[in-house]
């Protein structure tokens, strides 16, 4: 589950000798290479290193980076930088997975919607979908077409791929209560709240939901309730949510207003007494229960 890593070593120096495409940066003694795909700064203070360690390790990480393929690629890091990880600390951290589903990723991701604090953005025509912040961002996108033209490994070949990923930026000592070095990253507990912590991120984002339209004890309160989440379904979660951005940015809505908009809307959009989960988010949604439950 463990895919992009960033390092601090505090003043250490780096194996220049051992690194590719080896160049001078603008501050003097400084220097970035590469070591098997990661990216290794000499700065003044000490070493970074920052990359993918399932891509450092087997070449590609389509497929999840279990703790023992953690342990693994740290290992072989050690023993190719010739530098002790423990003395050194995580400042980025990414937790992924690639999800194989029945349909095409972007047709899961149109039900993503808006997440309070967080930015949504949407690229390659509904193909990528980001929800982030200054400090950790959680992705979705089509795995497969971002590999191409290469193949995607089996068993995953000629699937259609959803990947996830939750990227710390910042907060990491939030989330473990302290810096950790890079080995402990791979202990059992460390992993595991890395992999609760994407499961959780994955179930805040709102989801479009299906409303379901009976006359079955209907009341005129509940009738009006259901047209409602009716209408916002047809609006869609974005477009309601930029309604209340503009109106804040013309000031016709008062930031009181706006909270109170916020809340009807995200309430009518999960209701269960009205609305079902789409069929399509069910498949991803058990699915990253699974990964949760199973992860080693």
């Amino acid at each position: 589950m463990t895919d992009s890593i960033g390092i601090f070593l505090p003043e250490a120096l780096a194996p220049l000798d051992r690194l590719a495409g080896l160049r001078p940066l603008r501050r003097e003694g400084c220097y970035l290479g590469e070591l098997g795909g990661l990216r290794i700064i000499q700065g003044a203070q000490g070493v970074f290193v920052r990359g993918s360690l399932p891509k450092y390790l087997n070449g590609g990480n389509a497929l999840p980076l279990t703790r023992q393929g953690l342990r693994g690629a740290l290992g072989k890091l050690e023993g190719e930088i010739g530098l002790d990880l423990k003395r050194g600390r995580v400042y980025l951290l990414e937790t992924a997975c690639t999800l194989p589903v029945k349909n095409p990723p972007r047709d899961y991701l149109a039900a993503w919607g808006p997440l309070a604090r967080f930015i949504k953005q949407t690229h390659g025509n509904g193909g990528t979908v980001t929800l982030a912040n200054g400090g950790r961002s959680f992705s979705g996108y089509d795995k497969g077409e971002e590999m191409a033209p290469e193949a995607l490994p089996c068993p995953m070949e000629g699937l259609n791929t959803l990947r996830l990923e939750l990227r710390w930026k910042r907060g990491l000592k939030r989330l473990y209560g302290r810096f950790l070095n890079p080995w402990e990253t791979a202990e059992p507990e460390a992993y595991g709240q890395a992999v609760k912590a994407w499961h959780s991120m994955y179930f805040k984002i709102p989801k479009r939901r299906e409303v379901v339209l009976t006359m079955n004890g209907m009341t005129p309160k509940n009738l009006e309730r259901t047209l409602a989440a009716l209408g916002l379904q047809s609006l869609g979660l974005d477009r309601a949510e930029s309604i209340i951005r503009d109106g804040l940015a013309s000031g016709e809505l008062d930031r009181v207003k706006a909270s109170r908009m916020r809340a009807l809307f995200r309430e009518l959009a999960r209701d269960e007494r009205i609305t079902n989960t789409e069929p399509l988010t069910e498949e991803v949604d058990e699915k990253v229960r699974s990964v949760a439950r199973f992860a080693r």
